[in-house]
């Protein structure tokens, strides 16, 4: 299963998890340290994204993939960010 979180103004990759685990590594440098997936909550079907230490920048649409190798399906999941005024 492979899961991606990416913004869609630009496609920046947000978070990604691959073969069972979070690759801190493919993340924009500017996500790192700062945006957190849930793994265990995946058998549930939640893939939430938590983004620490919210920045003016981060305002805008993400949206998620999920793909499975298994069934070979892709999900698309969207979040807004607004920061507050």
């Amino acid at each position: 299963m492979e899961v991606e979180w990416r913004r869609t103004d630009s496609e920046t990759l947000v978070h990604l998890y691959q073969d069972g685990e979070s690759r801190a590594e493919a993340q924009q440098q500017d996500y790192q340290n700062r945006a957190n997936f849930f793994t265990d909550q995946i058998q549930r079907g939640n893939f939430s994204l938590q983004l620490d230490k919210l920045r003016a920048e981060d305002e805008g649409q993400y949206k998620c993939k999920v793909h499975s190798q298994q069934e070979s399906v892709s999900t698309y999941l969207r979040l807004w960010v607004k920061m507050p005024l």
